[in-house]
């Protein structure tokens, strides 16, 4: 994401776009034991929450279910969500 970012400056999702939802994976990693993707109407925001927080040694993400509950999701922490700013999501990790 980081090398996508220094490319892409003035976008605040992964897409470029503003608005819409999209399914397509922008990218993929493993996170305690489960792979997950990374859909491309992300917004980088979380997304550097949780590197963040990764990278002082914090777990970034709560677990849970999906809204159609035939899947698992990754959100980031209430104490990640407050920094974000937003009451808004913003961040679509999903199991792979």
């Amino acid at each position: 994401m980081l090398p996508h970012r220094g490319k892409h400056t003035g976008d605040i999702r992964l897409d470029g776009e503003l608005t819409g939802g999209k399914r397509k994976a922008f990218g993929y990693f493993s996170y305690k034991g489960r792979d997950w993707k990374v859909d491309e109407d992300t917004h980088y925001k979380p997304l550097e929450l949780a590197y963040e927080a990764l990278k002082s040694g914090e777990d970034p993400f709560v677990e849970s279910t999906t809204s159609t509950g035939k899947g698992r999701c990754l959100s980031l922490t209430g104490k990640l969500r407050e920094l974000q700013g937003s009451t808004a999501k913003h961040l679509y990790i999903y199991s792979a």
